[in-house]
């Protein structure tokens, strides 16, 4: 290699090292990269993110209010919201560009207030004390003149997700409408927790049956339908159906009663419209040994105390089709009372979504006998008529329940999509055919069912993490906005591990026992063989 031998060769040395450096700067400008290997690469921006930039066609900009000096996990939620802000605007081509304020005068924090983000009260440490700050972690995006806020960001948890969620809201030229059908006045329906996060993306109104559906809504969300409709509201939904709407409906067999320890047998004609459209409902409760827990009361001489037990019920599924979008990144969904779903047929294009696991039960309908001790308990009239045995089997507590305990079926079917042409229920009736408005086929029928009666209230599926990612997928599925759904299921939140068999239990608990006092006897008997011969050695060399 040539050396510097005088001041001149060192000059043109570093003029050569800063031309090349300035040409790499130009040419590198416009490529934007990084490696990250991550599961679910959550540290990049995902492809969804950079499709949905794409319909930015105006300026758009970020007003981020963070107060400076924030404590410990907020410090680094605000470098990572910075740095994911960053690629935001590296992939916008510039049309997005983001600016940080620190709210510390009357105008910041007047200006932060007219854009909805108020601040949050916080615990510091200042001068060796304690104290309680009024401190600003919000966001609002501007764009035409139209803005939307993120009041409160204290989490990097779905914050790509939420970020682009209100990017997409402001940049659709046309928000698609979601119907929410009040289906049963018997059955306890809120669904205020899953259309808060529906409202993010779709409107969201209430519909009745009793009349015919508007046709501004794309999708039709039912819950629990626990008797039989009219004919009126069964042909309004057959038409809605005929017409091209899209229908997701939560519908089982079991209205439970768990205060008396039973479940009672719907009878509807909804089933005889879905065996139409070629979907069976079972009629047998199913139970699975991958399953939840419930919190029951137990007494033991003079004590009562509360004890969590595993309810087959209660189902947990980890068994997804992942070769279908709706649920190939999810990694759990939990199901309460529900049944086997199945085509009709060989001539129905129906997806199965998912399945229970390799060890699943079954409980039959049989007639129910009141439960007097249970009733006097929960102030409620026992279930009559045709139902399911649910008292779990606690054989200890005198309480025997031989059906929860016995899993001879395979994996079974409780959640699919069905599409394909179909004609309406009504196409045989004469009164309905000569309506002036009546659709007697469509081409393509397409329906999400899952067999859990209350999936979408916010004391089951609504108001479970894991089931509303399931939910919001499948409905973004049916109305053709696929951006959300991968970013949606980046970060899940469970991550359940395999189960073992006791003897393997048994193996990695001696296993952790004895290996580490193993390993340290063999460190001692290496450690005192090198000693050895490194006195042999010196022996050897002095004699």
């Amino acid at each position: 290699m040539d050396t510097i031998k005088n001041k001149k060769q060192f000059i043109i040395y570093i003029a050569l090292v800063a031309v090349i450096a300035i040409i790499l700067n130009v040419a590198l400008r416009s490529i934007f990269f990084r490696i990250d290997l991550t599961k679910n690469n959550i540290y990049s921006l995902s492809e969804s993110s950079k499709t949905i930039l794409n319909k930015i066609d105006d300026r758009m900009v970020a007003k981020v209010f963070f107060s400076e000096n924030l404590p410990g996990q907020y410090g680094n939620t605000k470098r990572y919201l910075q740095d994911l802000l960053e690629e935001y605007q590296a992939y916008s081509k510039g049309k997005f560009q983001f600016e940080f304020i620190n709210p510390t005068d009357q105008e910041t924090k007047q200006q932060a207030r007219s854009y909805r983000i108020s601040p949050v009260q916080m615990q510091v440490v200042e001068n060796d004390e304690m104290q309680v700050k009024n401190v600003y972690m919000g966001m609002a995006l501007l764009y035409n003149d139209k803005n939307e806020t993120i009041p409160v960001i204290k989490s990097t948890k779905g914050l790509e997700y939420d970020i682009t969620t209100a990017i997409k809201k402001l940049a659709d030229k046309q928000m698609k409408t979601i119907g929410v059908v009040q289906s049963s006045n018997k059955i306890n329906i809120s669904v205020s927790n899953l259309s808060q996060f529906l409202r993010q993306t779709y409107r969201v109104r209430r519909v009745s049956l009793d009349k015919k559906v508007p046709g501004n809504i794309n999708t039709l969300l039912i819950n629990g339908i626990e008797d039989s409709l009219s004919t009126e509201k069964l042909y309004n939904l057959d038409q809605y159906l005929m017409r091209g709407g899209k229908l997701f409906i939560g519908q089982g067999r079991t209205i439970d009663q768990l205060n008396q320890g039973q479940g009672r047998l719907i009878k509807s004609n909804i089933y005889d419209l879905l065996e139409h459209y070629g979907l069976t409902i079972g009629r047998d409760l199913l139970i699975d040994k991958n399953c939840g827990r419930i919190q029951i009361r137990q007494k033991r001489g003079m004590f009562s105390f509360s004890n969590a037990i595993k309810y087959p019920p209660f189902i947990i599924i980890n068994n997804m089709n992942k070769s279908n979008p709706i649920v190939q990144d999810l990694e759990q969904v939990r199901v309460f009372f529900t049944h086997e779903l199945s085509a009709k047929d060989t001539t129905v294009n129906f997806v199965p979504l998912l399945r229970t696991s390799s060890n699943t039960g079954s409980i039959q309908a049989q007639r129910l006998r009141p439960n007097r001790r249970m009733m006097m308990q929960s102030g409620q009239m026992p279930a009559t008529g045709m139902g399911y045995n649910l008292q779990p089997n606690l054989e200890e507590a005198g309480s025997s329940n031989p059906a929860m305990t016995s899993f001879p079926l395979n994996s079974t079917v409780i959640s699919g999509f069905r599409q394909g042409p179909a004609t309406s229920y009504f196409s045989d009736s004469l009164k309905y055919a000569e309506k002036e408005d009546f659709m007697k086929n469509n081409p393509n029928v397409e329906m999400l069912v899952i067999t859990d009666n209350k999936f979408f209230n916010d004391d089951r599926g609504g108001g479970i993490e894991e089931d509303r990612k399931f939910i919001l997928n499948g409905i973004d599925y049916l109305m053709g906005e696929t951006e959300l759904m991968k970013i949606r299921s980046r970060e899940i939140s469970a991550s359940p591990l395999d189960d073992l068999s006791a003897g393997q239990k048994k193996m990695w608990k001696w296993l952790n026992i004895l290996l580490p006092a193993v390993l340290v006897i063999l460190l001692g008997v290496y450690h005192m063989k090198k000693r050895k011969d490194e006195q042999k050695l010196l022996e050897e060399i002095y004699g």
